[in-house]
């Protein structure tokens, strides 16, 4: 394939094919987008929410000792609880973000 050929050209990691595959198929429940612009990059974030809060297996929790994605990039979780860490995670704390 040509594509391999190329001397500089980055290949995916298998986790990144998986998470494509899987927003794929969501995309393709969804039957792809309709409505506006806002409204389709609002199911894209609510979806990729939900993949960086949602737990990992009983077995990767056990093995590793941590347990979502969002654990394992920040180091802590807020709560016991994954909808709960999604809460507040979401929340800002009742700050808003500075509009520049």
């Amino acid at each position: 394939m040509a594509y391999y050929d190329a001397p500089y050209g980055h290949r995916t990691s298998n986790m990144l094919d998986r998470m494509m595959k899987f927003q794929d198929r969501r995309l393709y429940a969804t039957q792809k987008f309709h409505g506006t612009i806002y409204s389709a990059e609002a199911m894209v974030r609510a979806h990729a929410m939900l993949i960086n809060f949602c737990p990992f297996s009983q077995t990767t929790i056990l093995r590793k000792n941590i347990r979502s994605p969002f654990e394992q990039i920040n180091g802590f979780c807020y709560r016991d609880n994954w909808l709960e860490n999604l809460l507040v995670a979401g929340s800002l704390a009742g700050n808003r973000p500075l509009i520049k």
